[in-house]
């Protein structure tokens, strides 16, 4: 039975190890998040569990906000790029775009009809090792220089879509489209050329930190993340199936939380009434040796079961069992107990009771069979 457990145990461990193995296999993350990491890119996705950490990344990249960041995560961000950082600004809902590009010098303006395709600007293309000439935007938005000088990359006349500057050691690309690097977009070879060239530009296994939908920092991550930290996290979701393969085992090994007690016995007669109405019993038909030979019976029984002794070997070798198996015997007490069982003359009523109190006391002393 217990090889079973075990190997029950081993099984159920095996399959919990296999799905955590393929479940990490998979991957996990956005399409541009795996683009990233396929061009050979360190990238980490800011969000609640992890909050972004502008000094270790070489290069930012925020990608459809639908919130803005906050005026001190801006300042942040602009201290990032003027250290030598880059930064990515892909599309997002127009307050946090605003707010974005206002940091820089630049303004938004809204478009009174979309712009579906857009063609590079510049005849000497800005990223000329694979350039593209035309982009799919599905873009609202367009993007003016308001009193600084930019780099526009693609547009339409002087509707600046995707944009370019220098700020410090670092530098900006804005995009007015979200959907220019999403998972539909990248299906446009423009786009994923475009993607590519901007890669480009960036150290060789560089370490970006990719936000999409919301950029979080220790300032604006959300206070009662600890259920996202235990089931979101490797280390979290670890601890979990550490406590549940736990709780298996020892449901499994049939273990006990807690000291075994013995059963509670509200009820119980004393000894002393028990040894009584037993020799009143047997005394009306005067027997006094049936009595003793009952107790014998009981005695040797409850010894048995109590130490795993056959209780129908002789009396000899049936104290060798016990004494073997760690029975009791202290000054020899037990072994006189269990001779004085065996007389086969007669004995009286006082004998019959001192014999009777002395099992009875062995017994509370050895806790075996007790007679309730």
């Amino acid at each position: 039975m217990r090889i079973l457990q075990r190997l029950i145990f081993i099984l159920i461990l095996i399959t919990l190890t296999c799905s955590q193995i393929s479940c990490d296999s998979l991957e996990q993350g956005s399409v541009l998040y795996l683009i990233l990491g396929k061009l050979k890119f360190r990238v980490t996705a800011i969000s609640t569990e992890f909050p972004s950490r502008l000094k270790s990344y070489d290069a930012l990249f925020l990608q459809d906000l639908n919130k803005a960041p906050l005026e001190t995560e801006i300042e942040k961000i602009q201290d990032f790029v003027r250290d030598g950082g880059t930064l990515i600004v892909s599309g997002g809902n127009h307050q946090a775009m605003a707010e974005l590009v206002a940091a820089f010098g630049l303004r938004l303006r809204r478009l009174e009809n979309r712009l579906g395709f857009v063609h590079r600007i510049s005849d000497e293309p800005f990223l000329p090792l694979h350039p593209a000439d035309e982009i799919h935007v599905q873009a609202y938005f367009v993007i003016e220089t308001f009193e600084r000088d930019i780099a526009m990359l693609y547009g339409r006349g002087n509707n600046g879509v995707v944009v370019t500057l220098r700020d410090g050691e670092g530098r900006v690309f804005f995009t007015t489209s979200a959907y220019l690097f999403s998972e539909d977009g990248l299906r446009n070879s423009g786009n994923a050329t475009l993607l590519y060239n901007l890669m480009s530009t960036l150290p060789r296994n560089a370490r970006i930190g990719l936000a999409e939908g919301r950029y979080y920092t220790h300032e604006s991550k959300p206070s009662d993340s600890f259920v996202a930290l235990v089931f979101k996290t490797p280390g979290g979701l670890a601890a979990v199936y550490i406590c549940l393969i736990l709780f298996l085992f020892l449901t499994l090994r049939g273990r006990r939380f807690g000291k075994p007690l013995d059963v509670r016995e509200n009820n119980r007669r004393l000894s002393s009434e028990y040894v009584y109405a037993m020799t009143r019993l047997y005394q009306k038909a005067n027997t006094r040796m049936e009595i003793l030979r009952h107790i014998r019976d009981r005695f040797r029984a409850d010894l048995g079961i109590r130490w795993r002794v056959n209780p129908n070997l002789g009396t000899t070798t049936f104290l060798e069992e016990l004494t073997q198996r760690g029975a009791v015997d202290e000054e020899g007490n037990l072994t006189n107990l269990v001779r004085d069982l065996e007389r086969s003359g007669n004995i009286s009523e006082a004998q019959l009771l001192e014999i009777a109190k002395r099992v009875e006391a062995y017994r509370e002393t050895s806790k075996i069979g007790r007679t309730k």
